[in-house]
């Protein structure tokens, strides 16, 4: 298993899109938001490829002491595709000057969390009512880590 990460292009936005609806189909992201997404100068998102296919994609906003992860997803759970990910967006924060990472993930998403705890991420708050899927309100916790350590 060969697994390669690299800056995303807007020639990934199709695939990353594909991905959303596949990964998060209650909240994908469209084509255009994504497009607009990696097209931002504060913006920084990632692709993964595994064995040459598309495996999966993070993004981040860099937001000066403090940066935002936006997303993660892969098409291959289990496989450290998204441990990947998450610590190239908290090298990318790094460069970018943060201090710090803060997330928010549903607090039923239970592999997410597993995840970001893995990592170091602490839950500092919760949004109630943050995720509206299906017509039920699903609280969000909001997650951080301070950069000065890696997990």
């Amino acid at each position: 298993m060969t697994l390669q990460l690299r800056a995303a292009s807007l020639d990934d936005v199709e695939a990353i899109a594909f991905a959303e609806l596949s990964l998060f189909p209650d909240e994908a992201w469209t084509v255009f938001q994504l497009a607009e997404e990696i097209s931002h100068p504060d913006r920084r998102y990632v692709v993964a490829q595994l064995d040459g296919e598309f495996a999966g994609y993070a993004g981040i906003m860099l937001a000066g002491q403090d940066a935002d992860l936006h997303t993660i997803g892969s098409l291959h759970p289990g496989r450290g595709i998204g441990r990947a990910l998450l610590a190239w967006c908290e090298q990318q924060a790094r460069d970018g000057g943060a201090e710090r990472v803060l997330l928010e993930v549903r607090e039923d998403n239970a592999r997410a969390r597993d995840l970001y705890e893995r990592a170091g991420y602490q839950t500092v708050g919760r949004r109630r009512g943050y995720y509206r899927i299906r017509g039920r309100a699903i609280d969000a916790l909001v997650m951080a880590r301070q950069l000065g350590t890696s997990a």
